[in-house]
């Protein structure tokens, strides 16, 4: 295998790992969430110390403003989704979390006046087809509904987040991007999980252990070393690999909680990875058609 493949994997099962030690902290979900992002910062900042700057990338009050929103809306995401995997299943929550792409169409469309493919509202049918057959199961419990209702808004402000950070992005370096969307979302979980009563200060040195591998493990073997491996795979096999989130969340379930999922909700999961699958094919390759 590609190592380079073998990279892409092993960052997708430590970002799915991270959350499932959501369940496993002795603080309050939004709280861990605010670790995640503070914990994160010292890491970025010690893998920043090699990298040159470009004297001509300045620190601009736009930039400033878009680093700020897209922390604001990175917060929420973790809020929303670590609230989601204490109330309903682990794999179909990063489920429906990874609906991103048909969030981001309709922005595309009014705020970037992109062109989406008619083909694409097929897979958003199908997209909901799934969503049906997902959440119609007559077993699921009203807090079960609620946590996949839960998990689907934090894709809505995860694709906020990339909106917001697509300009910061190209006119800063990414690294320090992340480093204030990291540091705001990180203050304004806190002051949410205060605000919530939650408990904020791990009772024991092992719960200290499970934060620093919910943000090591997220961040930095997972969303890091994902974005130096895809550099050198194709985009539409990273795509693909990517659509694996619910998988390994279903084996990590299975073994450490013995989660099951009912024959209705494996065919809506089946579904909606369809819908992912087609949806971002053809929107990848509209945008190919648009740079030439």
């Amino acid at each position: 295998m590609n190592k380079h493949i073998f990279f892409v994997l092993f960052a997708i099962a430590n970002i799915v790992f991270s959350s499932v030690l959501i369940r496993f902290c002795e603080t309050g979900p939004v709280a861990s969430g605010a670790y995640r992002l503070l914990l994160t910062v010292p890491m970025l900042l010690a893998m920043n110390v090699r990298n040159k700057r470009n004297p001509e990338q300045k620190l601009t009050a736009s930039i400033i403003i878009s680093s700020c929103c897209a922390g604001l809306f990175f917060a929420l995401d973790l809020a929303v989704f670590n609230v989601s995997i204490i109330y309903t299943s682990l794999a179909e929550s990063t489920l429906l979390t990874n609906m991103v792409p048909f969030v981001i169409a309709p922005i595309s469309i009014f705020c970037f006046k992109e062109k989406i493919p008619l083909k694409f509202l097929i897979t958003v049918v199908l997209a909901i087809i799934g969503l049906y057959c997902l959440m119609s199961d007559k077993g699921i419990s009203a807090q079960h509904l609620t946590g996949d209702w839960l998990a689907l808004l934090s894709a809505v402000f995860y694709a906020l987040f990339l909106t917001s950070i697509k300009t910061a992005r190209k006119a800063y370096p990414a690294s320090m991007v992340m480093i204030m969307v990291c540091i705001v979302g990180g203050i304004l979980l806190m002051l949410l999980a205060l605000y919530k009563h939650e408990t904020v200060i791990p009772a024991t040195h092992i719960g200290w252990i499970v934060l620093f591998f919910v943000a090591f493990n997220g961040q930095v073997l997972g969303q890091t070393l994902l974005a130096y491996s895809v550099k050198y795979i194709p985009l539409q096999l990273t795509s693909i690999f990517l659509l694996l989130s619910p998988i390994f969340a279903a084996v990590y379930a299975y073994v450490i909680f013995h989660e099951t999922l009912h024959i209705m909700q494996i065919t809506g999961i089946g579904v909606i990875l369809a819908a992912v699958y087609y949806g971002k094919q053809i929107l990848e390759k509209s945008l190919r058609k648009d740079d030439f």
